[in-house]
């Protein structure tokens, strides 16, 4: 109950459980993103120091094809994390959830944001071969 009152606008067990499920949402983010962010890089720096040549979608190497799916894996994780957090109604009067969502949310959106620029150097990599 203390913890309770600690955490909240006003002590509200309603507000508690949604403050929880915002922080596990977003911790679950977290530690999937650092579990992964650092092979994920380490894979994309390998594929680009091997100046892969030009290639068509169709018929997309299978190095270049591991990229792809790793980047469509880590995005659908936090799509999902930030649909989840979308799912979560917090009343007016629970000032302390609003902003632990709001929070929650852009965190998520950053995490994106950094699997997407890590692609990014993939694509222009990509782009760049066929010039």
């Amino acid at each position: 109950p203390e913890q309770i009152k600690e955490m909240t606008t006003n002590g509200d067990p309603e507000e508690y459980a949604l403050i929880l499920r915002i922080t596990n949402s977003l911790q679950k983010s977290r530690d999937f993103v650092e579990e992964h962010q650092p092979k994920y890089e380490q894979e994309v720096e390998s594929y680009l120091a091997s100046k892969p040549a030009p290639f068509v979608m169709a018929a997309m190497p299978p190095a270049r094809k591991k990229l792809h799916d790793y980047h469509g894996m880590l995005s659908e994780l936090l799509l999902q994390a930030l649909l989840a957090l979308d799912g979560v109604t917090c009343k007016p009067e629970f000032e302390v959830a609003r902003v632990k969502r709001r929070e929650a949310v852009k965190e998520t959106q950053r995490l994106l944001d950094a699997m997407d620029a890590i692609h990014a150097r993939v694509k222009e990599s990509d782009r760049l071969a066929r010039l």
